[in-house]
């Protein structure tokens, strides 16, 4: 039994944490990965405040040491189902506990191009991470399929990693300013714009991508950075007002499920970023101190 349950330990979920436990309610954090979201993914962070320029395993490891310095309990662990009846019981694969208040931080996972060739070659040339996998494409040719801020930063990190990467994008790029600019200054960046992946070519391993132009490209290893959806299966039998696959909640964070509070990237919101994520934490943590 505890007195609220914080499933996912990214920016929101540490957050959520913090506040919590600085306010003296009890809070378990569950996490099936290593904490930290997508900020392990992310090789180097200019837009978070007090930090030009931070790696996101460091900036994911500082919160996480900030939070076991106050002793937060967190459980490695997967939830596989949230029921409420007079409480939250939430089901781990190895226990279960019992909560006054969940709050749901899980992010999202990567989205897929769901083309020809694709679940073939995952992890074949395939990958939906370059700081996790851009080492093994050292000094070799390889694309990246998206055009924001996610897109051009992974970019920017595999320029200096392999020989040429080309950047696809389905219509105009969306990122930042200065990350345009930084791009456009790398010789060995090409962006092609109103471009698509039709499909993925080889037996074994990535050998080259068809074009929607119907253009082949010779790259080893191609990289997606489209953004992500939430996975929310372990609430399912909840009810729980959605929209298109993200939480609705109100400004205290709350879902229309009294007690259940969602935060970061599966909550419905115009901006995705992790101020705001450990923004909405803060919020979630402050409205259910309130309510104790």
């Amino acid at each position: 039994m505890t007195k609220c349950v914080i499933i996912g330990a990214g920016p929101a979920g540490m957050n959520a944490a913090l506040y919590l436990k600085r306010a003296g309610i009890d809070v378990d954090i569950i996490e099936k990965d290593v904490p930290g979201g997508e900020m392990l993914k992310t090789d180097k962070i200019e837009n978070y405040l007090g930090f030009s320029s931070i790696a996101g395993g460091d900036l994911a490891l500082n919160m996480f040491r900030q939070i076991k310095d106050l002793g937060v309990n967190i459980i490695k662990d997967e939830v596989l189902k949230v029921v409420k009846n007079d409480k939250f019981e939430v089901q781990l694969t190895t226990d279960k506990i019992s909560a006054d208040y969940v709050i749901v931080a899980t992010g999202r996972v990567a989205r897929k191009l769901g083309v020809l060739g694709e679940e073939a070659l995952v992890n074949r040339g395939i990958s939906y991470c370059a700081v996790c996998d851009g080492a093994f494409y050292k000094g070799l040719d390889v694309a990246i399929v998206g055009g924001g801020d996610s897109a051009l930063t992974e970019a920017l990190y595999l320029s200096d990693i392999c020989n040429h990467v080309y950047v696809l994008v389905r219509k105009e790029l969306r990122a930042s300013h200065i990350l345009q600019n930084r791009v456009k200054n790398k010789d060995n960046i090409t962006i092609l714009k109103k471009v698509q992946v039709s499909s993925f070519n080889g037996s074994d391993r990535l050998t080259d991508i068809t074009l929607s132009d119907g253009k082949n490209l010779l790259v080893n290893g191609l990289f997606v950075a489209i953004g992500g959806m939430p996975d929310l299966r372990f609430l399912n039998g909840l009810d729980i007002d959605m929209k298109d696959g993200y939480i609705l909640t109100d400004d205290k964070m709350e879902s229309s499920l009294n007690g259940l509070y969602a935060i970061g990237d599966v909550r419905y919101k115009n901006v995705y970023q992790i101020i705001t994520a450990a923004s909405d934490g803060a919020i979630a943590a402050v409205s259910i101190k309130e309510g104790v």
